[in-house]
């Protein structure tokens, strides 16, 4: 495939993720993201430490040739806007078991499957 989204969620890291290491063995570009739920109430040294973890992984990914792209809204939405501005055909995000996360994924499920994405979980 040509273009495949990787949504990053919990694991903000570029060494040995295995979400990543799939979206780039599968497509020739892969479009690195993290979406910022304003669902989510996050106290605020929850969100200084996630803006330093971003800003760390955003290093990690330039150091290699890419950026992250950071958005605010829902990520579902979010990731289907960004497969439609991409051209992506794949949506790559990281398994997770909590309740959120679960509701997450299925309705990401759900959206891809009626754009003709694949979801790569």
């Amino acid at each position: 495939m040509d273009v495949a989204i990787v949504l990053f969620t919990r694991d903000l890291r570029v060494h040995d993720n295995p979400v990543l290491a799939a979206a780039c063995a599968r497509a020739r570009q892969v479009v690195p993201a993290f979406v910022v739920d304003p669902a989510l109430a996050v106290p605020p040294n929850r969100a200084r430490f996630l803006a330093q973890s971003l800003a760390d992984l955003r290093g990690a990914l330039r150091e290699r040739g890419g950026d992250l792209l950071i958005r605010r809204g829902d990520p579902v939405a979010e990731s289907l806007r960004l497969a439609a501005d991409t051209g992506a055909r794949a949506v790559f995000v990281a398994d997770d078991v909590t309740r959120y996360a679960t509701r997450r994924r299925e309705r990401l499920a759900a959206e891809c499957g009626g754009q003709r994405l694949e979801l790569a979980v």
